[in-house]
């Protein structure tokens, strides 16, 4: 699947910036690419980013639309998880140490939220699929 990403990574390639918003009708096609990232290997923020801008949205406004898109994502698994656990969410005594992962995952997340939005900006997001080809080429040869 990572190879499908990165031909969905590709197709932006052919997108046109029409600057379009994210219409009712828009976000129902990028919500369709969300759910079709249910797959193992398929990036959830690729596939919403790149649908969004082959059909014509400013890609600065599909970057922000995506992450959008994925609070309630991630705030269903969140909870999912806090009403699955046994033992409360966090185990006793490693308290601090899930708080400092916590604060450094955010740093490190929004440091890399501004990275993407400057290669978006750049009209080299495609790059990533790449990364997507080599990384799932190299996994069919060398794994069994």
């Amino acid at each position: 699947m990572l190879i499908v990403t990165g031909f969905i990574l590709f197709s932006t390639l052919l997108a046109k910036n029409r600057g379009y918003l994210v219409s009712p009708l828009r976000g129902l096609i990028i919500g369709i690419a969300q759910a079709v990232a249910i797959l193992p290997g398929i990036s959830r923020s690729g596939s919403t980013i790149s649908a969004a801008m082959v059909i014509g949205v400013d890609p600065p406004k599909a970057a922000e639309f995506s992450f959008l898109l994925s609070i309630p994502a991630i705030a269903g698994a969140f909870l999912l998880d806090a009403l699955s656990a046994k033992e409360g969410l966090l185990p006793a005594g490693n308290a601090g140490g899930y708080l400092i992962g916590t604060a450094v995952s955010f740093l490190f997340g929004l440091l890399a939220i501004h990275y993407l939005l400057k290669i978006i900006r750049r009209g080299s997001f495609y790059l990533f699929g790449v990364y997507c080809l080599v990384v799932g080429i190299i996994a069919l040869v060398c794994l069994p």
